[in-house]
């Protein structure tokens, strides 16, 4: 009889204890409870996949898939209007150097792996009452994905870019402004690193950051007369292009999804660009210069995007040097836009 009496007490007794270890939670707690998951809740509704159209001069990590593209024109309007001298001094130049440069960027996957870009452009130029112009030299650039994202580590793109001389680079009018040169003569190959990651540091504004970093070669290239490296009457020899280092931060903070503040950090180095050969006469009778020392320039790029959509964007802004050594001080608009299909 004892032991039917035991098993009924036995549920009773387990639930008892259960309730006894049991933390109970007072009515202020719980309240406080529901406050962080309406918080969190709230949270979650305003998060939102970040769309960027790229800052205006940092390359991209990202690869573009097989059988997809991008175009990407771009609008350079540039009042060059000192040159920051060997001492790294900025001193105006006579009469400002004005530039309107157009460039189509085309980009295509060719594996899930590699990428290709190629970029066509012109320029016109206006100084001292003279205009000059024509057609760019002709960049390419093959990219190879190295390292993919993941919440802890950047992509990881390595490039190898090829100019092809298609400017014109000699034979330059008579007037020494040069204003008809538009490349430089040579095959320059440049081998580049860009890394690039999105923060999500704050749900409501992701941070996208890129970081290039490049080096880059040139063949030797023959001029005569007046020429994209100096040179006069008669001026005859070859030039040979300093080795160049490049490096850019791009930053993107978007401000909503389709409101986006970028800033581009740009910094360029090259070296002394030789010449051999005869360097001609200017118009009064002296030797004439071809070639230039050590150069360097530090510029900022800060800009707004606006994106419509995942694959369409806009992006203006400006560009000026805060820093140079034989380098032009510049200030230019810049105006892009962008769409990625199919």
């Amino acid at each position: 009889m004892f032991k039917y009496f035991f098993l009924v007490l036995l549920p009773f007794a387990l639930s008892a204890q259960y309730y006894q270890g049991t933390e109970r939670k007072t009515p202020e707690e719980i309240q406080q409870e529901l406050n962080e998951a309406d918080a969190e809740f709230e949270n979650a509704k305003n998060m939102f996949n970040p769309w960027y159209t790229g800052p205006i001069i940092t390359p991209s990590a990202s690869m573009m898939p097989p059988a997809n593209g991008n175009i990407q024109p771009y609008l350079y309007v540039a009042d060059n209007y000192a040159a920051f001298n060997k001492n790294r001094e900025s001193v105006s130049l006579p009469n400002d150097l004005i530039q309107l440069k157009g460039q189509f960027v085309i980009q295509t996957g060719i594996t899930d792996t590699v990428d290709f870009v190629v970029v066509p452009g012109g320029i016109a130029s206006w100084q001292n009452g003279e205009t000059g112009g024509g057609f760019l030299d002709l960049g390419t650039t093959l990219g190879f994905l190295v390292h993919k994202q993941t919440p802890y580590t950047p992509q990881v793109k390595f490039t190898i870019s090829q100019t092809f001389p298609t400017g014109k680079y000699k034979n330059l009018s008579f007037n020494g402004l040069g204003l008809n040169s538009t490349g430089g003569g040579v095959y320059a190959t440049q081998f580049g690193l860009v890394f690039g990651k999105l923060f999500f540091w704050s749900t409501q504004h992701p941070l996208n950051t890129r970081w290039f970093v490049g080096y880059e070669l040139s063949t030797r290239a023959h001029v005569k007369n007046f020429n994209t490296y100096g040179g006069g009457f008669n001026t005859d020899g070859k030039v040979r292009p300093g080795n160049n280092f490049s490096t850019d931060l791009g930053l993107e903070l978007s401000l909503t999804q389709r409101w986006v503040f970028a800033l581009d950090i740009v910094y360029s180095a090259t070296n002394q660009t030789t010449f051999t050969g005869n360097p001609g006469v200017t118009a009064l009778g002296a030797p004439a210069v071809v070639g230039t020392g050590y150069s360097d320039n530090l510029s900022l790029a800060p800009a707004i995007e606006y994106n419509w959509s995942p694959n369409a964007g806009f992006v203006g802004g400006a560009w000026f040097s805060v820093y140079g050594r034989n380098s032009l001080n510049f200030a230019q608009a810049v105006l892009s836009m962008t769409y990625s299909f199919p």
